[in-house]
């Protein structure tokens, strides 16, 4: 390849490079009553209803919009060599989310085919809040997503993610429904064999094995509803708004 054609080449990816930033599509802006769009069809009516009752909320109160945006994937945006952060970014500013008096905008963004999700954060957070964002992110929406439970993960993180907004303590995430009753079960096996040893008169390790699963069902349903901890500190982030990322 001699000269002429290398700057040939190299002169036409300079000029096709900013078609890269054309090239992407993005989801129209909802109509202002509002605060979602779903392209891939997680989220439920009901969910649906919670989102607009809780960013509408937290718009009117405290001047911070949030949304939730689904997406079936990044190939069908046109996005294919974009990752889920930039391309976030560039939704959240093609949208304008939040204002420049006060950029406290929010941004929930699922590709559901690439399995990833990102919150977006607007420039006035400073990378003051990623920590809280990663929590929201690991402890309430991955895990339901893992599930299949793509309606349950948003709802919970858009509640977290309004907990975080208004300076609250993050909500834990709600307890799997067997919870109850394998905790009932499980108090009811320990009392009947309770029962059966007094009653048998058996002494020894049989007591030390009863005192020991009650202690470890004990622990087990403490660490379950605790799930994992209490909300982080401050810390940094590394896209332009802050925020954090997570896949299932």
């Amino acid at each position: 390849m001699n000269q002429k054609t290398t700057t040939t080449l190299l002169s036409l990816l300079i000029l096709l490079a900013p078609l890269r930033a054309f090239g992407i599509t993005f989801p129209d802006k909802p109509p202002s009553e509002h605060y979602y769009v779903d392209e891939a069809g997680l989220i439920s009516p009901e969910t649906g209803e919670q989102i607009d009752k809780t960013a509408s909320a937290l718009l009117g109160e405290e001047q911070i919009p949030l949304f939730v945006v689904t997406i079936s994937s990044l190939a069908s945006q046109d996005a294919v060599t974009y990752t889920i952060e930039q391309y976030a970014t560039a939704l959240f500013d093609k949208w304008g989310i939040g204002s420049q008096d006060r950029n406290y905008g929010i941004l929930l963004l699922i590709s559901k085919g690439d399995r990833k999700a990102r919150i977006e954060l607007g420039a006035g957070w400073e990378h003051k809040f990623d920590n809280q964002a990663q929590q929201v992110m690991d402890q309430l929406i991955v895990p339901a997503f893992k599930r299949g439970d793509f309606a349950g993960g948003i709802a919970e993180g858009v509640r977290g993610l309004d907990a975080m907004a208004r300076g609250l303590e993050l909500p834990k995430a709600k307890a799997p429904w067997w919870l109850l009753p394998a905790m009932i079960i499980g108090l009811i096996g320990v009392v009947m064999l309770i029962i059966n040893l007094f009653k048998t008169g058996r002494r020894g390790w049989a007591w030390a094995l009863i005192a020991a699963l009650g202690v470890f069902l004990f622990f087990i349903i403490r660490a379950m509803l605790s799930n994992a901890g209490s909300g982080g500190g401050f810390g940094g982030g590394s896209s332009g708004g802050g925020g954090a990322t997570g896949s299932w």
